[in-house]
């Protein structure tokens, strides 16, 4: 079993603390301040990624102090975890046993879906939502033995398959947390 070294923030959760108009936002600041200091919080390079594009896309919209706390918030938490040779195996492999549970055969061997964006339910033909960003940081949370701080519903069937791999015994120990939910 891999040893949890510190959190890994979706980009939910970081939305969430710079939005004190939402209800989630004092329990997620609570959880943050209430680590321990050898507790790291580390950021996805995706994560930030997705917010930098949103400020580019808000350009004029969003004002110029927001985007300064968004980016002094980044530097304040200077570990980022970008995707390198090491993230394949966590992704080929959670991405693997999320076709084997929703995708659907097509001729011959082939499957009909092409990305996780494509997957349903297979009981109950609801999309699963997956988004490609969100099995990468997933899969970034497996590589550095990190807990994935999310309240990403749809990060679920991400989450089952990395917990359906460990029981078949492969190297994939994928923890997470919901810090919108109170202490």
């Amino acid at each position: 079993m891999r040893r949890i070294n510190g959190y890994l923030l979706d980009t939910n959760i970081i939305s969430y603390i710079f939005k004190p108009q939402c209800p989630q936002y004092n329990n997620v600041k609570r959880h943050l301040s209430r680590l321990d200091s050898d507790e790291r919080v580390m950021l996805p390079v995706i994560a930030i990624a997705e917010i930098e594009f949103g400020i580019a896309k808000a350009g004029a919209n969003l004002s110029d102090e927001l985007k300064d706390e968004l980016r002094k918030f980044f530097r304040s938490y200077p570990l980022h975890r970008g995707i390198d040779d090491n993230t394949v195996e966590p992704y080929s492999l959670i991405w693997a046993e999320l076709w084997k549970k929703h995708a659907t055969k097509a001729k011959g061997k082939r499957h009909k879906e092409k990305i996780p964006e494509d997957l349903f339910e297979k009981v109950t033909g609801k999309e699963l939502g997956i988004d490609e960003r969100d099995l990468l940081i997933a899969s970034v949370a497996v590589q550095y033995g990190l807990v994935l701080v999310t309240a990403d519903k749809k990060m679920k069937p991400i989450i089952d398959s990395a917990q359906e791999l460990e029981k078949q015994g492969q190297d994939i120990y994928l923890r997470w947390a919901d810090w919108t939910l109170p202490i």
